[in-house]
Parts: structure tokens; sequence; C-alpha cells
């Protein structure tokens, strides 16, 4: 049994089918990018991770006053400039690892008096000191003390050395704490600056920085793991393709171009008879009667009436079907005599061309 298509216009079904073909191209391309992907990506993983933190703690002394009872003050507080006698420090650090390997941690402590942007220098408070160890785990410990004074003679010095006053001068405290970590697959560095911020010239301060910086690290190795994703990607774009292949091949099997109408030779030459003579035509309705005192004389070809109708200038009048007729008709009216023409297919010629004699149609009867 012969199934029965559905027609479509000829430029739409090309249309639809060069973007079905686009689709289709690019569902195809896809599905080879995606399995021309590997089965297997690169991948970095730690192989050996730690974790290790600097800590930089003080206590300060309190010269005897007669407002505070404590001999010392702890971290966090506000501190007077005339009453800090001395600043007792401690230096720490920890190291702790997922694998053991050989671990060389070295620190030493200075103090750093500048003038932000403008000069700086360095007093060495511990020297380098180098700890050893193998394992999991490195820690050390390590007290030392400051005094305030000696950085303001120092910064009074300059000042008149200068000849020009640090406007916010400070001296800061700093652990310079290095790790390294010999492991089987590898050698780990790092490194740790604990600090303490210490306005100076100033009567009354707070002490600033980073006193207990934490820090976790790996070391990371390349290893093949299979390419996330990689199956699912595939079974979508082969997917996607058969669909879009499936769509195309139904479209061309259940759908056809849609057959032009016939068109009868009669209506391919009135549509020419109004193309060159509109301009100068009149249409009738079904229902219009020629007068009966109208004389009516018949001519043989719509070239004689036209011929006419320049002569007289008068307007052709066209009627499709009449009430007395079943054929298009044309008529002139000039004055009592209407001159009529009933169309036919074989008589209406292939060119009908009018003369350019009258320039004006007159529509009133003579």
């Amino acid at each position: 049994m012969r199934q029965c298509k559905i027609e479509i216009h000829k430029n739409t079904r090309i249309i639809i089918l060069a973007v079905l073909c686009l689709l289709l191209a690019g569902s195809f391309y896809n599905l080879y990018r995606v399995y021309s992907e590997p089965s297997t990506v690169s991948k970095e993983v730690p192989v050996y991770s730690y974790q290790h933190q600097g800590k930089l703690d003080y206590q300060v002394q309190i010269k005897p006053n007669s407002v505070f009872n404590e001999k010392t003050l702890g971290p966090g507080e506000s501190y007077y400039s005339n009453l800090v006698e001395a600043f007792d420090a401690h230096c720490s650090y920890s190291y702790t690892a997922d694998q053991p390997a050989k671990l060389t941690a070295s620190y030493m402590v200075v103090a750093v008096v500048e003038e932000p942007e403008v000069w700086a220098k360095e007093f060495p408070l511990v020297p380098k000191t180098v700890v050893e160890g193998e394992g999991k785990e490195i820690s050390f410990s390590r007290p030392f003390s400051f005094n305030l004074e000696n950085f303001e003679e120092f910064v009074n010095t300059v000042n008149r050395e200068l000849g020009v006053y640090a406007n916010n001068p400070q001296v800061t405290i700093e652990a310079r704490i290095n790790v390294a970590a010999e492991t089987a697959d590898g050698q780990v560095r790092d490194e740790l600056t604990p600090s303490m911020v210490i306005p100076l010239g100033m009567s009354e301060f707070k002490i600033d920085g980073t006193i207990a910086p934490q820090e976790d690290g790996a070391l990371k190795d390349s290893v093949l793991v299979p390419n996330p994703g990689l199956r699912g990607k595939k079974v979508i774009a082969a997917l996607l393709a058969g669909v879009l292949m499936l769509l195309s091949i139904l479209f061309v099997l259940r759908t056809e171009s849609k057959k032009p109408v016939p068109v009868s030779e009669i209506d391919c030459a009135i549509d020419k008879l109004w193309k060159q003579n509109g301009e100068r035509m009149v249409r009738l309705g079904k229902d219009f009667i020629m007068p009966d005192q109208l004389i009516p004389i018949s001519l043989p070809s719509i070239e004689d009436l036209i011929k006419v109708a320049d002569e007289a200038c008068k307007p052709i009048i066209y009627q499709e079907i009449g009430l007395d007729h079943d054929v298009p008709a044309c008529y002139v009216i000039d004055g009592l005599t209407v001159y009529q023409h009933m169309l036919q297919a074989p008589q209406l010629p292939d060119e009908v061309i009018s003369s350019p004699r009258c320039s004006q149609v007159e529509f009133s009867e003579s």
C-alpha cells in the first residue's frame, strides 16, 4: 500500500533538508571528536602531604609603677612605652606529615627597624639554627628577649644623621623559618615567617602582625586516571547522531515538494491581458446586465476590441462570468454601441499590446 507523503513547498523543503544536513554533519563531527579523546588523562595527586605552623609568643615586663600591680602583661593588650621594661618572647614551630621523610628545619630571628619605604636596618636576635630529624614530625622552641629602648635610640640616631625625622618608625620581629623534606617521591621546601610589628615613638601602642601563621602543603605527582565522563559523552554523541540521521531519512521518505497548481491557458492569457492593460480596464460584477438599448457588435479578437478602445478613448470593461454567458467577456461602450468579445483560450494571443494612441481613458458615455 502506497503511503501518502506530506507535501511541502519546494523552497521550504530544501531549507529544512539543508538544516538537517548541517546538524547531521555537526553531530558526526562531535561524535568523531568524542571518540578521539583519550580514555585516560593525566591528573596531579598528592603523594606527600604536610602541615606546619610557626608562632611568636611574648610577655611584656612592666616597670614598677603606681597604677599596675602586675609585673607582666600578655599578648593583645595596650602597652605604655614608659612602663615597658623588656619583651620576653618565644619562637616555636611544628611540622607534621602523612609519611616519614628526612626533615631539616632552619630558623633565625631578626628585628627590622625601619621607616617603611624609606630605610630599614636589621638586628639579629637569634642566630641561624638548624634542626634535623627523620620521621613524620619535627619541631623546635626557642626563647629570646629584646628591649625597645635600643631600637628607639637607633631611630633617634638615624633622625640626627639624616636630618629627616621618621614619621612612622616601627620594629618588626621576624622569625624566618625554612623547612625541607627529602621523600621517596622528591623534595619539599617551604617557609613561614611569623612576625610582630611594634610602633616606635608612641606613648601607647598595640602589637600587630602575623603572629601564628599556619599552612598546608603537598608534593604532587602526575598519574593516569580514567577520563571522567567520557563514557556518558560517547553515549550522548552517538544517540544524537542516530536521532538526527533517523529524522533526516524520515523527512526525505515522508515528504515531497508540493506540486504547482496547473493553470489553464485562458487564465494565463487573462493574466497577461490585465498586466498589459490593467490601468485602462474596469471589472464588473456577475450581476451586471448590458442595457437593452445598446446595439451589440461582436468582434472576432481581443486585439480588435483594444483598437476600438484606443480609437474611442474608452475603457475596456471586463466581466469574468455574466448572467447571459459562462466565459469571460470584454466590452467597449461607445455611445449606443457596445463592442464585445468573448474570451476563449485559443483566441487569446501570447502578447496583447495596447496602442499608446489614447493617453487618457474616458469612462463617461458619449
